[in-house]
């Protein structure tokens, strides 16, 4: 059985990404981290919700290495994070912020249109806006 909710590590997909980054040494996590985020912010195509997913909660990851009180209160937080949270410089800050901006554009994304059926995009905003001002925007 698959998981879905709003949060931004409440997925199947953000989950495996979770996953993958506890596997990985720090160096390699924040590599696996700006890849995420990159494909999406350099992307001109169709961006499939699992790809969002991933640079969503890579985002969040950024955003609660720099700022972990962002984080309190969601589901499935990785122990790593608190541990062994990402070195956070303004290069890093500005992926996150760019990758968050672009999973709120309702064109060309299909998480967007996944979460508008479903008539929750006001929440989604709301929460992913949290997230935005803890990494400056």
């Amino acid at each position: 059985m698959g998981t879905s909710g709003a949060g931004p590590f409440e997925n199947d997909d953000a989950l495996d990404f979770l996953d993958e980054l506890e596997d990985s040494s720090p160096p390699e996590r924040r590599e696996k981290v700006e890849s995420a985020m990159g494909r999406v912010i350099r992307s001109t195509d169709y961006i499939e919700a699992p790809v969002m997913a991933e640079a969503i909660a890579a985002a969040v990851v950024v955003a609660g290495s720099d700022d972990p009180e962002c984080i309190a209160g969601e589901r499935h937080v990785p122990r790593w994070l608190d541990e062994e949270p990402l070195d956070v410089d303004d290069r890093l800050e500005e992926l996150a912020t760019q990758a968050l901006h672009r999973a709120l554009r309702p064109d060309d994304n299909e998480w967007w249109e996944l979460w508008d059926e479903a008539r929750a995009t006001d929440e989604l905003t709301q929460r992913l806006s949290k997230f935005l001002d803890a990494l400056g925007d």
